[in-house]
């Protein structure tokens, strides 16, 4: 203890020397673990001179192993800063510990030159936390100008073992956190933790060809544009890259304005225990040409009941959750599997367009859907739970959809809309919907690629229904139905 320390005073001793000579400290004069306080090198830390130039002073002598520490203040940032070391940690002292930055991007930036702080591509086992970092610069708010903005507080790309933990970031026209790599190299192993992402252009967390990613325990609110629905997520996993290995756990995404929680694409996924709240057309979003194999569960996605969306077209329907590939043609992948259990859908519904509290795209070959032990309280809806076949060709889909609970106060068209399965299960469903157009039955199912159906102890309630059972053209299904125990209107079937 006595040397380390006796190495540690010396360091401050040689910071304080160089520091005030205007010099460089050569990294390798500094041993591993140092702490460099960035007043050390000529911050203010008052908000209104320009600490640019000693904060990179003090990043460039920041040896492998040290600590760059930001005190008490305000400090302003006029110019990206790069992060060069690897093993390193970032941190102040909480919100109290704030950084400006108010660079205004030019037409030749990208990401990494604009980006507040920009960490190079390989860097590994990096910690940021404690930090209040906001950005004053022009915004891009306006309708087409959803990605314009290139400037994020924190972007990766290609690093691995970054843990992000206890820090406040608003206003950035890009990400708070932008988290990047490419096909042939990913980025791998990120840690987002009890982190306020608020208010940014684009998102809260941004991340693109990266696997093994945790995003926890974090409030991801307001982002995106008042009046566009072009961005806005809670984090988004980007249609650009094919993220994989997800956790997205225990977070509070609020008022986004376009989705709460956004997969474009992501492999093996798994998103729980979220509070999805009041954001504007979509809950829970897994959906694009690269996205399967995703788990989600105990989520509760509420306050998205409204008369009118309040955005010009094409933005004229809202999605509780919203899985699956999106393509015009099958997949190539064979195996898709998604778990929808457990989740609570409440306050939701649409005065004017299209809403749907469930909802899936079937564009692949083989694969596995079970929706399971969710509540749904709805106004007025399309279907409760619906699935879209866009693309043509023969599909080994199994579909199970069982435990349910669901009321709506209006249904527009059948409350199951659930074609192109080869099996589908339907067990212990308790459904109340009011169809207002639409009479026959409350299950409308494909009869071409179904090959099996079992039926067993539901109950279905409507009283516009004047049909003896729920299941649209029972009869030509009577071959490949099993029934048992069902109720219509309190009448057993």
């Amino acid at each position: 203890m006595r040397e380390n320390g006796m190495a540690d005073a010396a360091n401050k001793e040689a910071l304080h020397r160089e520091a005030g000579n205007g010099n460089i400290l050569p990294q390798s004069d500094l041993s591993p673990g140092t702490s460099i306080d960035v007043r050390h090198f000529g911050a203010i830390g008052d908000g209104t001179a320009d600490d640019t130039g000693a904060i990179r002073r003090a990043l460039n002598v920041l040896p492998v192993g040290g600590t760059l520490f930001f005190p008490v203040g305000t400090y302003k940032v006029s110019g990206s800063l790069a992060v060069v070391q690897d093993f390193i940690t970032i941190t102040g002292q909480g919100p109290l510990s704030r950084i400006v930055y108010t660079y205004e991007q030019t037409e030749d930036d990208t990401h990494e030159t604009a980006s507040l702080f920009a960490f190079r591509s390989g860097i590994k086992a990096v910690t940021v936390k404690n930090l209040n970092l906001q950005y004053t610069g022009t915004f891009f708010g306006n309708v087409g100008q959803s990605y314009k903005g290139k400037i994020s507080a924190l972007y990766f790309k290609q690093c691995s073992d970054i843990l992000i933990t206890h820090m406040e970031i608003s206003g950035f026209n890009a990400n708070a956190v932008f988290v990047e790599g490419e096909r042939e190299a990913y980025a791998s192993r990120f840690k987002v933790n009890q982190c306020y992402l608020h208010h940014n252009r684009v998102g809260g967390v941004l991340f693109g060809f990266v696997e093994y990613i945790s995003i926890t325990d974090c409030d991801l609110d307001y982002n995106g544009s008042v009046l566009d629905g072009g961005t806005g997520y809670g984090c988004a996993g980007s249609s650009g890259g094919v993220p994989k290995h997800i956790q997205i756990i225990g977070n509070r995404c609020s008022y986004n304005y376009r989705k709460g929680i956004d997969l474009h694409a992501g492999i093996e996924a798994i998103i729980e225990g979220n509070v999805c709240h009041g954001n504007r057309l979509y809950g829970i979003y897994t959906e694009g040409p690269r996205t399967g194999n995703v788990t989600i569960r105990g989520n509760l996605i509420t306050g998205m009941r409204r008369d009118k969306i309040g955005i010009p077209e094409p933005y004229t329907w809202i999605t509780g959750i919203d899985f699956g590939p999106y393509a015009e043609s099958l997949v190539p992948e064979e195996y898709h599997n998604y778990l929808i259990e457990g989740n609570q859908i409440t306050d939701f519904g649409i005065g004017e367009g299209s809403a749907y509290p469930i909802h899936g795209y079937l564009n692949f070959r083989k694969g596995t859907i079970q929706i399971k032990n969710n509540i749904i309280r709805a106004g007025r809806v399309t279907h409760l739970v619906s699935l879209s076949p866009l693309a043509p060709g023969s599909r080994d889909v199994k579909l199970d959809i069982s435990g349910n609970q669901a009321f709506a106060d209006e249904v527009t068209d059948y409350a199951f809309h659930l074609p192109h399965c080869k099996e589908v299960n339907m067990q212990g469903n308790q459904i109340t919907a009011n169809q207002t157009e639409k009479r026959d039955g409350m299950i409308m199912l494909g009869y071409e690629n179904l090959q099996t159906f079992t039926y067993i102890g539901n109950h279905m309630e409507d009283p516009q229904i004047a049909a003896a059972s729920a299941l649209c053209g029972e009869g030509r299904l009577l071959a490949k139905t099993f029934k048992l125990g069902n109720f219509l209107n309190g009448v057993l079937e």
